[in-house]
């Protein structure tokens, strides 16, 4: 392609064509995070509020 060596051009366009796919993997690979963040969240606050019960009823309701 316009007289350039077969690996010059490989490296031109192979390059960028890896890394178009490695971002397009990444963001399909990556688009459920934020429904798995929120579920942790509600995970740890419900821990939270089960751990701060029971303290509560362990020491005669004095925190």
């Amino acid at each position: 392609m316009f007289g350039l060596p077969t690996a010059t051009v490989v490296i031109i366009f192979g390059i960028p064509a890896i890394w178009v796919i490695y971002t397009l993997a990444f963001v399909y690979l990556s688009r459920g995070w934020k429904a798995e963040d929120v579920a942790e969240d509600q995970d740890l606050v419900a821990r939270a509020s089960v751990t701060e019960q029971g303290s509560e009823t362990e020491n005669g309701g004095l925190v």
